[in-house]
């Protein structure tokens, strides 16, 4: 699957820059409830962790995969879920040549916490949304990132 191979390739370009994660909406990423309890975090481009971003982005050092506009269902210490707009550049004809494309209503899970010297982080993501009405599955491991 050709999806499959932006994933791994995302993923090595992630570990190799050692930065993954978001960067703060304009508005701010959504805190959590005043007493609520977050566990598990996600970590930002710039190395810092939060939760419930309303925008995340995915491989920092080329920011061809994002999530937008994303609204938390729920989020816990052992996953996350929530329908976001989805970002990717399809590099059709190639990366450079092609603009980003969006795919909104697109499901969105973290999950696979681990404990990293960050505190505990989700290890995975998946990411499902429609192309031509056909559902496509975004997966993105940050395992093996040297910045955790």
């Amino acid at each position: 699957m050709a999806l499959a191979g932006v994933a791994v390739a995302g993923a090595i370009t992630g570990a190799a820059y050692g930065a993954f994660g978001s960067s703060p909406s304009p508005t701010g990423a959504p805190s959590p409830a005043i007493g609520a309890r977050v566990d598990a975090k996600v970590v930002t481009c710039q190395g810092t962790t939060v939760a419930r971003p309303s925008t995340f982005v995915i491989t920092c050092a080329d920011a061809y995969t994002q999530l937008t506009k994303t609204r938390w269902t729920s989020w816990t210490s052992t996953g996350a879920t929530g329908v976001t707009t989805f970002a990717q550049n399809q590099c059709k004809p190639y990366c450079a040549a092609s603009k980003m494309s969006y795919f909104p209503n697109s499901s969105v899970r973290f999950s696979s916490p681990v404990s990293t010297s960050k505190g505990k982080l989700f290890s995975l993501l998946v990411v499902r949304y429609k192309v031509d009405g056909a559902v496509k599955t975004f997966r993105f491991s940050f395992r093996g990132d040297p910045s955790l």
